[in-house]
């Protein structure tokens, strides 16, 4: 089976009722389904980025004095849950790496689970629906964003002086918010070098941080008091149109280099944000 693991240090071994693996637009999902010989249910999700960041942890159990849905902290799974020893070669579909941490229950209870994943084959899909993917390569700022939404909007549509602007945004796996605002469409900007700040009203990237407690239910609503947004200045640079078997059609790339304040305060200088996204014309 896919995963095989322990619960509270018991393993747990039966019937595979479902076992599932697929790598499709930068997340790997597997899902592991047993039957134990006493009839409890134990069903595993995991998403991992292709760079083995962990993006989802979800635990079921059924027949159980312990039943329910169990869950690693949404947006900030890393904080109680740990991956190790990640390897994947994506041309042969080979994964393997070993996990430990703990789920939660309505914050009150809790289990432990620990095991590992070696997978000579994994199945691939295509990605189909490329938004906006981050995926900081240098350790001294992480942003692997994991999920992610645009919108295409029109200002004084009923005027001869109406214009659109592009906005993507996307969450990380580490409690993270960005927002990117464009004036042209991705592919307009293909060679240029853009410069950003917060005053700028055509092109701007806005940052913010989670400084809540743990959510457990899924949920990317507005942002509230749980999230402190970060002032910017920066440019982006490095644009270029991109064929590959990373998406089903042409897309873009480029890097967003950019220092990150707190109220004039310089926090981090110079970070390198390479993305990758889908024109909306």
């Amino acid at each position: 089976m896919s995963i095989v693991f322990s619960d509270n240090n018991h393993p747990v071994r039966g019937k595979v009722k479902y076992d599932y693996n697929l790598d499709n637009c930068g997340q790997i999902n597997l899902i592991t389904s047993v039957k134990e010989s006493d009839g409890t249910y134990s069903q595993l999700k995991l998403t991992l980025l292709s760079n083995g960041a962990l993006a989802k942890v979800q635990y079921f159990k059924q027949n159980s004095s312990a039943d329910g849905n169990y869950f690693a902290p949404h947006l900030q799974p890393e904080k109680s849950f740990q991956i190790a020893d990640f390897k994947y070669e994506k041309a042969g579909g080979r994964l393997s790496f070993s996990f430990s941490g703990k789920v939660y229950k309505n914050n009150e209870q809790e289990r432990v689970l620990t095991g590992k994943v070696d997978l000579h084959t994994i199945k691939y899909a295509p990605c189909e629906a490329l938004i906006l993917d981050v995926m900081t390569v240098k350790p001294a700022f992480n942003f692997f964003s994991m999920y992610s939404s645009s919108t295409k909007s029109t200002v004084n549509p009923d005027r001869s002086d109406q214009y659109n602007y592009y906005t993507y945004v996307a969450h990380s796996n580490s409690g993270q918010f960005i927002s990117l605002k464009l004036e042209s469409d991705i592919s307009k900007l293909v060679g240029k070098e853009i410069d950003f700040d917060d005053t700028n009203p055509l092109y701007s990237v806005k940052y913010w941080e989670y400084t809540g407690l743990f959510m457990l239910e899924e949920s990317y609503g507005s942002l509230d008091q749980n999230w402190k947004r970060f002032q910017t200045r920066g440019k982006f640079t490095s644009i270029q149109k991109v064929s590959d078997e990373r998406y089903n059609k042409p897309y873009y790339k480029g890097i967003i280099v950019m220092d990150i304040l707190d109220e004039g305060r310089l926090v981090k200088e110079s970070v390198e944000l390479p993305f990758y996204m889908s024109s909306m014309d």
